[in-house]
């Protein structure tokens, strides 16, 4: 398991797309608090900085899954996979002894290694350009901030482990590249505007209501509306099992499911 991890690993470092993905995280970490700051200063609207916009937001802007790098990331490392298949590699392991069921998680490990690991230096690289024009945020730094700031990163990484396991099971379930990216095309835009609904409707509700609570819930099982992280200063438990339970279940089903269609998936 270990030496087929770091094979499917080395594999995904190796590829000219993985290259592109970390010249893409470095450009949208420069470019987007740049981006804010000019526009800010055209509008007159200087005084607005750290209130509306200030570093703590545009770093977990960075971590939308439906935007920028989010939306990108998880594309590209799905058709690192796919090729896995469509180059006729993995045949090749199971005919080397290798289990369906292992190599279906030294996929899923691998890719999350990466995604993670570029998602989360693009976050803090991000956070470190933010702050040449931004303060932080409007109050003062303490150390309850630092802690809600590494719970918050702990969080966001869970999604993205979710979200890699859904790029694993779309890569295992696709028969070719292209319906490997029409399929988590699907996913992320579905996802994305069933959230945008439900989030609309939900500015329309009594928060004191029955159904401001399910519309509240349905959002929190939807990962690409974030779940509310990084938005507050402290996580109550609600908040904690509303932010887990999505990413623990898609992941959960992912790899049970993945796992079975590619048992019975037909190799050629």
């Amino acid at each position: 398991m270990r030496n087929l991890y770091v094979t499917d690993l080395k594999r995904i470092l190796k590829d000219k797309l993985f290259l592109v993905t970390c010249i893409l995280a470095g450009v949208f970490a420069l470019i987007n608090p740049v981006l804010n700051k000019v526009l800010f200063e055209i509008l007159d609207m200087g005084d607005m900085l750290g209130t509306v916009v200030n570093a703590k937001s545009m770093l977990f802007t960075a971590y939308v899954p439906s935007d920028n790098l989010g939306f990108i990331m998880p594309i590209l490392i799905a058709i690192v996979v796919c090729k896995d298949f469509s180059q006729g590699t993995v045949r090749n392991k199971i005919i080397s002894g290798k289990s369906r069921s292992v190599i279906f998680i030294s996929h899923l490990l691998s890719a999350a290694t990466v995604t993670c690991t570029v998602m989360l230096l693009h976050g803090l690289l991000t956070l470190g350009v933010s702050l040449c024009f931004f303060s932080y945020q409007d109050t003062a730094f303490t150390l309850a901030d630092l802690g809600y700031l590494m719970a918050s990163l702990l969080f966001e990484m869970i999604v993205y482990f979710a979200i890699s396991a859904v790029v694993t099971f779309v890569a295992t379930l696709a028969k070719n590249i292209g319906i490997c990216i029409l399929l988590y095309l699907a996913v992320s835009f579905g996802s994305s505007i069933v959230g945008a609904i439900f989030q609309v409707a939900g500015a329309f509700l009594d928060p004191a209501s029955k159904a401001y609570g399910i519309v509240e819930f349905i959002n929190a099982l939807n990962i690409y509306t974030s779940a509310g992280i990084g938005l507050g200063t402290a996580y109550t438990l609600k908040d904690v099992i509303y932010i887990l339970i999505a990413p623990i279940g898609l992941t959960a089903g992912s790899v049970l499911l993945g796992i079975k269609m590619f048992a019975r998936k037909n190799l050629k």
